[in-house]
């Protein structure tokens, strides 16, 4: 059964356009009408009349349109061609970030003598900044180009986060990883109860190996720039034309996917939301960037001596336990280390929590239903999906994740 819309644009009347007005919408409702509000505009799904009826049925005054089965065919082909436009940009940006660094590769090998590019190829510092220099040096220009003539959202007003905002909101974001992050590891645990071999992480391997100002550049720095303007500035900025909530949902998944194993997934997703959510808020992508900056500061450059006072209490644990004098100075101080950062996280973690119970309870977390092209929330999620490009990353993604599980 078809749906049809009636739009009333808010406009200046007369007495005589009042009533002609009042009068068509009388008619309509008649029909048992079912009315929405999406952008100042008052939208009337009326199931009951047929598509005959509807047909070139047009107010005098042009005030009250009436839209017919194929118009809506039209605007749900339009949403198609957009999200295919979005999702093949990543699919692009993926592709040209491996044959990139594929290409540097081969070029080094031509270049360096047999024993040099062994080297070369074994390091993990190399590694990194090949890939570094592929995705955001080659790979994120050529997305910026393939996105050049896409539909955009009109623009809004951008508005402020003060710092106990900004400072909860990021606290909810811990919360939310941690959350994900206990999925994430539970299902590697289960994959790896069941195949015999579990799962590595490999940015925990790579944190460990390259130095640390390489880590401030490209995790702390680059990164967090490069992801919030592809994923919450270009995508979200496109995508909200058929709603805030859509264009959060699909952007926080593809954020996920683009990670590429089961380890980052889960709270990438779930992080993904809660910064699409601020952007959507503050139209400012710099904010979602701090944060962004921050969970990676947090997690590798914090997390290094954490990691080594980790490692130094429980070696000295062991030597006491087999009667080895040890060295109570270092002991106090990984031991101090490890209280601070636990206390901070569990800290960040606990607070998160509470702050999403009373912002749930006092309904402060609202994602505005408006949209600037009206589509049922249900046809706009499939046509998000059933499109070359949305499948496409699919299946690009699919395959990455599968060979991150075998492969390492």
């Amino acid at each position: 059964m078809n749906l049809h819309g009636v739009i009333v644009n808010k406009k200046y009347f007369n007495f005589s356009e009042i009533f002609i007005k009042l009068w068509t919408i009388f008619k309509f409702c008649v029909f048992h009408l079912h009315f929405r509000r999406v952008n100042g505009k008052i939208y009337i799904d009326n199931p009951f009349i047929k598509e005959e009826t509807m047909n070139g049925f047009y107010n005098e005054y042009d005030r009250v349109v009436i839209e017919t089965p194929e118009e809506r065919r039209q605007k749900a082909k339009k949403q198609r061609k957009l999200f295919s436009r979005v999702f093949i940009s990543l699919v692009i940006y993926i592709v040209v970030s491996r044959v990139a660094a594929i290409g540097t590769y081969a070029l080094m090998k031509s270049v360096l003598s047999a024993e040099r590019y062994h080297a070369f190829a074994n390091s993990t510092t190399w590694s990194v900044i090949v890939s570094c220099a592929a995705q955001y040096a080659i790979a994120f220009p050529i997305l910026l180009l393939t996105l050049i003539g896409t539909d955009k959202a009109k623009e809004r007003k951008t508005k402020k986060l003060s710092g106990t905002e900004f400072f909860l909101l990021f606290a909810m974001g811990e919360a939310l990883m941690y959350a994900g992050n206990f999925i994430g590891t539970f299902l590697n645990g289960i994959i790896g109860g069941i195949t015999g071999r579990m799962p590595q992480n490999d940015i925990a391997t790579i944190v460990n190996e390259i130095p640390v100002w390489l880590i401030f550049v490209c995790m702390v720095v680059i990164a967090p720039i490069v992801e919030e303007l592809i994923f919450r500035k270009l995508m979200i900025d496109r995508l909200s034309i058929y709603g805030d909530r859509t264009a959060i949902l699909f952007s926080s998944v593809a954020f996920g996917l683009m990670h590429g194993n089961l380890y980052q997934f889960f709270y990438a997703v779930l992080l993904g939301a809660l910064l699409g959510y601020v952007y959507t808020k503050t139209r400012n992508v710099s904010y979602t960037i701090y944060m962004h900056a921050i969970v990676n500061f947090m997690g590798s450059i914090v997390a290094l001596p954490v990691q080594k006072a980790m490692l130094e209490l429980s070696e000295m644990l062991e030597a006491a336990s087999k009667g080895i004098p040890i060295n109570l100075a270092s002991l106090t101080v990984s031991g101090t280390v490890l209280l601070i950062y636990v206390t901070l996280e569990y800290g960040l973690m606990i607070g998160g929590v509470i702050a999403l119970v009373q912002y749930a309870k006092k309904k402060k977390i609202v994602i505005s239903p408006d949209k600037e092209i009206y589509l049922p929330d249900n046809e706009v999620r499939k046509n998000g999906i059933a499109n070359v490009g949305a499948i496409t990353f699919l299946v690009v993604s699919f395959i990455t994740i599968v060979t991150n599980l075998i492969f390492t």
